[in-house]
């Protein structure tokens, strides 16, 4: 009985005893705690590994969208930029898959109109010279989770992706308002080509060389030819005539042209060669009281071929006027511009071969200074091997021979300029145009349209215009890079 006693209150006792009661609970919640910490973990992890992603596919979209220039060649560098120039890691990712890369790229010329819009519904580019926006979607990267989710019937790694949508526009500010029909389109070619034969134009220092005639475009309603030239619009511009010749002689006009979408200005100007003038010292018509302002400051090297207006020993030659057989004299010679070419087989006889008389320009100009023979780009000069007419002009300026006077009495510092302190920056003679491959755009007449630039390049000026004169005579420098002055490349996301 005793027993029986004794096992009756062991039972009862350790039925009513509640130390250490929440034990069970605590093991069965401890289970739920750790599953639901290392779910909020993955999730986590995972959230990390989507940022790094889409950063990852934001970078590569940018990097490609860089080179989107319009040029025949910029799809291929934005894939080098792509797959060459931007390293993006994931920390999370697993092996390879760490390093972010594209898995697929194409590039548009439109996009869709709204961005609740499929990317299908935007227009694919049908060359590098349309294309305006890079597509990239990243390769999707795989995740291995801590949380064992296959004992739960789920899987143990999961998988995200990326994508993103960047596009290009270059502006160009403080540019003359000046577009040129591409000097290098030929009958026939695409417009692939002809962005190609600009492009090859401005690599190659033979070419450049070449002199061209650009004439101001006057025909009515005739499409426009390689070579001709007009003007563009702007917000910042007005119509007026004395507004356009201000702004091709002010030295930062308050217009900034797209590339995407320049605005033709219609109508002829004859007075065009007062504004531009102005870049030789020359200060005539609507601007003749503009020599005190630095905003028409003359080049640093005015040099054109001009004599009289003073003594020459005094060198005032403000009111020079052009020497006999200008621009390069007749001997004995007494002032000589820079030359035009002797043969002129181009462009239905508006672009030269490049064959111009260096030996009697340098001999006019810096013989009598007992300068000799430049070596240029490495390379000994002479009329058998000419330079660029640009190349002799920096080289004036560089190597400190601006000074020096011709016979007539010439010098190539400005002699009108009353304006204060002159500064090379920008380059006076150097004009930065819109570019447009007129004859595939199918230009013609004085109608107002906004159409794309193919490039925008820089022509050096050669000489001044002549009274009642509207023709150019420019080399091509080259085209306007990110380092040039009022160059802005906008390249930003959208998707």
């Amino acid at each position: 009985m005793r027993l029986r006693a004794k096992l009756t209150h062991f039972v009862v006792a350790l039925w009513s005893d509640t130390d250490g009661i929440i034990l069970p609970y605590v093991s069965i919640m401890l289970i739920a705690i750790v599953g639901i910490s290392v779910l909020a973990l993955d999730a986590a992890r995972y959230m990390s590994l989507q940022t790094q992603l889409q950063n990852g596919a934001d970078a590569l979209a940018l990097a490609g969208a860089a080179e989107l220039d319009r040029l025949p060649d910029a799809e291929a560098r934005a894939l080098n930029a792509i797959n060459t120039l931007v390293s993006n890691s994931s920390l999370f990712g697993s092996g390879s898959a760490k390093t972010v890369k594209a898995a697929n790229v194409q590039f548009y010329n439109r996009l869709p109109a709204r961005d609740d819009y499929p990317l299908s519904v935007g227009q694919l580019a049908a060359d590098a010279t349309q294309a305006r926006f890079i597509s990239v979607t990243a390769q999707p990267v795989t995740l291995s989770t801590i949380l064992p989710a296959a004992f739960f019937g789920g899987a143990n790694r999961i998988t995200t992706g990326a994508a993103a949508v960047a596009g290009f526009d270059q502006v160009v500010c403080h540019a003359a308002p000046i577009f040129v029909c591409n000097p290098y389109e030929a009958t026939g070619m695409t417009y692939a080509q002809a962005s190609g034969a600009l492009q090859a134009a401005a690599a190659d220092k033979s070419l450049r060389r070449r002199l061209i005639r650009l004439r101001q475009y006057g025909r009515g309603s005739d499409p426009y030819q390689a070579g001709d030239y007009g003007f563009l619009d702007a917000a910042a511009l007005t119509s007026s005539s004395p507004a356009l010749i201000s702004a091709l002689a002010s030295a930062r006009p308050g217009a900034c042209f797209t590339q995407n979408a320049v605005l033709l200005r219609p109508g002829f100007e004859p007075s065009a060669r007062e504004g531009l003038n102005v870049r030789f010292d020359m200060y005539e018509g609507a601007m003749a009281g503009a020599r005190t302002s630095s905003t028409y400051r003359p080049s640093l090297n005015v040099r054109k071929g001009y004599v009289g207006g003073g003594s020459s020993s005094s060198g005032n030659m403000c009111n020079a006027v052009p020497a006999n057989a200008w621009p390069i004299g007749t001997p004995p010679n007494q002032a000589t511009g820079l030359p035009l070419d002797r043969s002129w087989p181009y462009m239905n006889g508006s672009m030269g071969q490049g064959n111009w008389d260096f030996d009697t320009y340098w001999q006019v100009n810096h013989g009598p200074a007992g300068r000799d023979v430049p070596v240029i780009d490495g390379e000994q000069v002479s009329s058998t091997n000419p330079p660029s007419r640009y190349a002799v002009y920096r080289y004036e300026i560089e190597h400190g021979y601006v000074a020096d006077r011709s016979p007539g009495g010439e010098t190539g510092a400005p002699a009108c300029y009353a304006g204060g302190d002159l500064s090379d920056l920008p380059d006076r003679r150097v004009l930065q145009v819109a570019v447009l491959n007129c004859q595939n755009l199918g230009l013609a007449g004085a109608v107002p349209v906004a159409v794309p630039a193919a490039a925008f390049a820089k022509f050096f000026l050669t000489l001044p215009l002549a009274r009642s004169q509207t023709d150019l005579y420019v080399e091509l420098a080259g085209l306007v890079k990110p380092h040039d002055p009022g160059n802005f490349e906008t390249v930003q996301l959208y998707r």
